[in-house]
């Protein structure tokens, strides 16, 4: 990927963390990140968070692969039963230190007076981000009412009653628009199914991952979303905000004829959630879900939404912003098999 010096400075900074991790950046790159770190505090935040969650996902990935290779089977052969089941962050004696304090050195340059970026070398942070294509995460491509129920194509927000607006009372995490949740909605193939909370989906494609698909990597993939309870402080009911991603195999046109009753079938999925009571308009909060991604995902189903904890109740004030993508991978963890 060739870096394009012309886009804003939060996509541009994006762009060079990945280069950086790929390759050895030209003294113009350099100087440009430094400038960037120093200019914007949201950057250097940005970056700490972004090089600390690399750190927690290698131990994620490399702690999911040992538990799974030393589960054993009826056969007594120890070896992998559910290799794609939900990655959680795990702490103990699956700590990969040397890769945990690569990462934090980095943190801790990013905050001197003097700003000196260098990155940790392949050997010792083995991840590696790639943005995915996830369509319109910023909101920025519509306004108005998002249109009704589960979408039938890739590409597109669709889901219960909420809407894309403007700045106002409330300023985007990212860009103009900012996707408002209105009103809770039930699911058209539950027949039991209530109105419990305010969903919006998007299908995303990842047949196109299979290009750069290896044996020899593990893949995870990740979905962040940031959201914001604009009510006044300690305002009832509670609210959570739901940040969810499930893959599946199969063709993605066909998923609304058997949502949400085929989520049993998912390859894997990962979730994040977060309950509030208000928060005036302090601050963005973000969410971030993982799941492995198995070689046979065709696509992935997307999910924001926002449950009031007492219902029925109609929801005010409640917002999300800048939902982003990311697959992130490293090499497969060598593991000797012995077989008893």
């Amino acid at each position: 990927m060739k870096p394009n010096p012309e886009l804003p400075w939060r996509e541009r900074l994006d762009e060079l963390l990945l280069e950086s991790r790929t390759r050895t950046l030209s003294t113009a790159e350099r100087e440009e990140l430094n400038a960037t770190l120093r200019t914007h505090e949201d950057a250097r935040s940005h970056a700490a968070q972004m090089l600390m969650d690399d750190a927690a996902l290698a131990e994620e990935l490399r702690a999911a692969q040992m538990e799974s290779l030393l589960t054993a089977d009826s056969g007594g052969m120890l070896g992998a039963a559910q290799p794609f089941a939900e990655v959680k962050r795990r702490s103990g004696w699956f700590q990969w230190r040397p890769l945990t304090a690569a990462a934090a050195g980095v943190v801790l340059g990013l905050f001197c007076a003097t700003v000196a970026w260098a990155m940790a070398s392949p050997r010792a942070v083995a991840t590696m981000t790639r943005v995915f294509a996830l369509e319109d995460g910023s909101f920025e491509k519509m306004s108005g009412p998002v249109p009704a129920g589960f979408p039938k194509q890739s590409g597109m927000w669709s889901g219960d009653e909420s809407e894309i607006v403007g700045t106002g009372a409330v300023k985007p995490k990212d860009g103009a628009h900012l996707l408002r949740f209105v009103s809770p909605g039930a699911d058209e193939n539950d027949p039991n199914g209530r109105a419990i909370s305010c969903d919006v989906f998007q299908l995303v494609d990842l047949r196109s991952l299979r290009e750069h698909g290896s044996a020899q990597v593990d893949s995870v993939l990740e979905l962040s979303a940031e959201v914001l309870d604009a009510r006044p402080f300690n305002t009832r009911p509670s609210v959570t905000f739901f940040c969810q991603l499930f893959l599946f195999k199969g063709d993605p046109a066909k998923a609304h004829e058997a949502w949400p009753l085929n989520n049993g079938d998912a390859l894997g999925s990962g979730s994040a959630q977060l309950t509030t009571l208000g928060d005036g308009l302090a601050a963005w909060k973000t969410l971030t879900a993982r799941c492995l991604l198995p070689a046979q995902a065709d696509y992935a189903v997307v999910q924001i939404a926002a449950r009031p904890n007492i219902r029925p109740t109609k929801l005010e004030s409640l917002f999300a912003d800048d939902v982003r993508l990311t697959v992130k991978t490293q090499p497969s963890l060598p593991v000797k098999i012995i077989q008893h």
